[in-house]
């Protein structure tokens, strides 16, 4: 869907460039925000929907965990 997104909106732009409607500044500004439309949700969405039980636990707090096979670190 993103994709579909970004391919029409960049050919409409350069379209519309092409056709003298709108100016080069226009283009650049229209180029910038079809892409900005599609990089802004995709961070939102990994920040959002992140995979935190697939990070591995920092020392501090695996230390901290309580050990349930029973053995010490010795053994």
């Amino acid at each position: 869907m993103m994709s579909t997104g970004l391919t029409f909106g960049t050919i409409s732009a350069l379209c519309g460039f092409s056709h003298n409607i709108v100016t080069q500044k226009q283009y650049s500004f229209l180029v910038a925000v079809v892409i900005a439309s599609a990089v802004i949700p995709t961070l939102i969405a990994s920040l959002a929907f992140m995979s935190w039980h697939l990070l591995p636990i920092p020392d501090k707090e695996l230390e901290a965990l309580p050990r349930e096979n029973g053995l010490s670190e010795e053994g």
